[in-house]
């Protein structure tokens, strides 16, 4: 990103991170220094993107979330902390973020650029600690910025791509000036142009052939996942083809060390058998107190306390133990080769690209949500800040309001309900019902009433007050009677992969294999065991991917009913 990319986006953005609450600090997939912070704001949960020397951006896109030493770090100084300012230093490509508790966040979009902490302008982090020529990075050192590079464009911030896109050369500094100076105060103005060409470049500013996008923030997002997925593509197939390498050797060892055992048994048993069909020669020997003897050229020791059965016995029973080691071999191989079949399915995945690590998130997916058995959409609040903004934002008067007959549960909507069934009302009733506080209060059912969006007000009656997530109802309810608290949970394979959840008759159209849960008194175990679940079912090798998408979408404490494994024709009762 240059300046003015830098800058264009902070005019674009820097109202809607505000006030936002850093919830969590990720590390992305097997991405070196590609960070991405969850940000909780009024308007609901954003994923913000820190790459230092590379971009910041918003991104609406789904990716692999892995914790790093760095992440661990970050979390440790950063997390809960509110964002009050973020802005551009000196004109340069460095972003500052002030934290509530007076820490900043500075990113360096600078070649090899950082990304530090520092509290009271001394460093508590950085991506890497280094003596460069014109300063030092190490902990507890004042922070100090980059050198301002010189040069004519690069001065001012402005790759030539812009300068050419403006229609002026280098050749005149007056006029490079003039006309950057004339562009940053229509960014600072908010006058932005996002154009995107897939694959080359971003700008703030319409140039050729490009494609106008929505806001510049999607430019930058779009730009830089396609960018994203090529890398990931490429550092797990080098991770994938490591992983193969290693477990190739290990077969190749485990295949020497079965010849060899199984060539150690064979001369076992035919020395045993040499002393049973020579067993009074080998008597005499004995006798005679020699503890060698040779036949057929082979030297064989003997145990003087044994007979010549008790000595072609023994040499038997090596021989079966050296079978047994060969065996215990085999099974350890035939393990190997299954792991080189799955690496070998990873591989084709990672190339084919279906994946759940990458791809575009709907509009709705910011909420709790899921799509009944005849594809109506409906969604429900995360929380009292989620349940309000779906009333005062989302909800239209043809809508479907629901909410299960409990004090403390999400306000679910049914989007553009024209034509619904019975059916798929009750699809939404396990939505209303199952985030609520029924789930955690462990109970087997709950009664769900619903309304049409023109039945719900946020205005209520004369000298009365509504706390911030309540509404009045007016006009007729619909009840839902004695809502069973069960939800089926299931995996959606297209082009992508994505987590989805509602009821039974919901899931098993669109999932061949799926759970379903209810309420328990285990949380992260059920997750893990869900991720493992519809890991194995699909043969991906994304389980921690799955647990952090399951984690989102569980109620609370829950156990598994039951799995449906129709992807291997198996099903189990729990």
């Amino acid at each position: 990103m240059s300046y003015i990319d830098l800058l264009a986006w902070i005019v674009e953005n820097r109202s809607k991170i505000i006030g936002c609450r850093i919830d969590n600090i990720y590390s992305v997939g097997n991405l070196e220094n590609l960070f991405l912070l969850r940000i909780h704001c009024k308007d609901g949960d954003k994923s913000l993107i820190l790459e230092p020397g590379v971009r910041i951006h918003l991104t609406k896109y789904e990716r692999e979330k892995t914790l790093s030493n760095k992440a661990k770090i970050l979390r440790e100084l950063i997390r809960d902390r509110i964002i009050n300012d973020i802005s551009a230093v000196n004109e340069e490509r460095i972003v500052k973020i002030l934290l509530s508790d007076g820490k900043e966040l500075i990113l360096e979009l600078l070649p090899r650029g950082l990304l530090v902490i520092t509290d009271n302008g001394k460093i508590k982090f950085s991506t890497q600690y280094k003596e460069f020529k014109d300063r030092i990075i190490k902990p507890g050192l004042q922070y100090i910025l980059p050198p301002q590079k010189g040069g004519r464009s690069d001065s001012l911030g402005v790759p030539k791509e812009i300068l050419q896109a403006l229609g002026i050369t280098q050749n005149n500094l007056d006029d490079v000036k003039s006309k950057v100076e004339d562009l940053k105060e229509k960014i600072i103005e908010g006058k932005i142009t996002p154009c995107l060409k897939t694959g080359q470049t971003f700008m703030p500013i319409r140039f050729d052939d490009c494609i106008e996008k929505n806001t510049f923030n999607d430019a930058i997002d779009d730009y830089f996942i396609e960018i994203e997925k090529d890398q990931f593509t490429e550092n797990t197939s080098q991770e994938l083809a490591n992983k193969r390498g290693k477990i190739e050797k290990t077969i190749e060892n485990i295949e020497k060390t079965i010849d060899e055992y199984n060539k150690k048994a064979e001369e076992l048993r035919k020395i045993g058998k040499i002393l049973m069909e020579n067993y009074v020669y080998v008597e005499n020997v004995l006798k005679s107190g020699n503890r060698k003897m040779n036949i057929s050229d082979i030297v064989i020791e003997l145990n003087p306390r044994l007979s010549a059965i008790g000595n072609s016995s023994m040499y038997f029973d090596m021989a079966k133990e050296y079978a047994q080691k060969a065996k215990r071999a085999e099974e350890k191989l035939n393990e190997m080769k299954q792991k080189l079949v799955k690496i070998d399915q990873e591989m084709t995945q990672t190339k084919g690209g279906t994946s759940l690590t990458i791809r575009k998130k709907e509009w709705y997916e910011k909420y709790r949500w899921s799509i009944t058995r005849n594809n109506y959409v409906v969604i429900a609040g995360r929380d009292v800040d989620q349940n309000e903004s779906l009333v005062r934002k989302i909800l239209q008067d043809n809508d479907i309001y629901m909410h299960a007959d409990i004090q403390g549960a999400a306000t679910t909507i049914i989007k553009d309900p024209k034509g619904i069934t019975e059916e798929d009302l009750n699809d939404a009733a396990k939505i209303a019902a199952s985030y609520s506080k029924a789930w955690k209060s462990g109970l087997g059912a709950v009664d769900v009433f619903w309304v049409y969006g023109s039945q719900v007000s946020k205005s209520p009656p004369t000298g009365e007050y509504l706390p911030k997530g309540s509404f009045m109802i007016y006009g007729k309810k619909n009840f839902i009677r004695n809502v069973k608290l069960d939800l089926a949970i299931g995996l959606e394979v297209s082009d992508n992969i994505r987590v989805i959840v509602g009821s039974e008759e919901s899931i098993k159209e669109k999932s061949a294999s799926y759970a379903v849960i209810a309420p328990g008194e285990e949380f992260e175990r059920t997750a893990d065991r869900l991720g493992r679940i519809l890991s194995q079912a699909y043969e991906l090798g994304t389980i921690n991917q799955l647990r952090d998408e399951i984690i989102k979408i569980l109620p609370g404490n829950s156990k598994i009913l039951k799995v449906i494994n129709n992807n291997k024709g198996r099903n189990e009762k729990q």
